[in-house]
């Protein structure tokens, strides 16, 4: 495996644990991303991270760059490069994984985020993405629809909405 230099002009694609399989419109997106020959900033959990990279690794998707922290990375099933962020949180915890993921979000352009509604990490990231004034496109699953954060008053809107603590 080898170091990923981020070209920041990726787009980081993150979402919640609890979703295993991913829904048709989210499919048309990343097809759209990949259509558009842009990079896929992922990390390594299971869940949307997991279903993502099986989508991309079907379809020989080889510009995709998997964060992780620790001695590897838990998923990377197209065996792409890993970019290793270090990290001094206890393994297993949310902390542990919080530097791989502020990493994602620097390195990003843009975001697409998979969201349940109830993770913290996903929308976590969706503040994150939203500090660096990135465009923010995020599938919220329980209502099956795409939420656009393209603007200032998009963007601050949605925080007021959805506080965050956890970054």
């Amino acid at each position: 495996m080898t170091e990923h230099t981020p070209s920041h002009a990726g787009v980081f694609v993150s979402g919640s644990l609890s979703i295993a399989s991913l829904p048709e419109p989210v499919i048309e997106r990343i097809s759209g991303i990949l259509d558009r020959r842009l990079p896929i900033l992922i990390g390594d959990a299971r869940g949307a991270d997991r279903a993502v990279q099986r989508f991309l690794a079907d379809r020989n998707i080889d510009s995709v760059a998997v964060y992780c922290s620790g001695g590897g990375p838990r998923n990377n099933v197209g065996v792409w490069s890993v970019r290793n962020i270090p990290s001094l949180g206890r393994k297993g915890t949310a902390a542990f994984h919080t530097p791989k993921d502020k990493a994602m979000a620097r390195d990003a352009s843009c975001g697409l985020v998979i969201w349940d509604g109830r993770s913290r990490g996903s929308l976590a990231n969706i503040h994150r993405l939203a500090a660096r004034r990135c465009f923010i496109l995020i599938w919220l699953t329980p209502e099956e629809r795409f939420i656009t954060l393209r603007s200032d008053s998009d963007r601050s809107a949605f925080l007021e909405a959805h506080p965050c603590r956890h970054l």
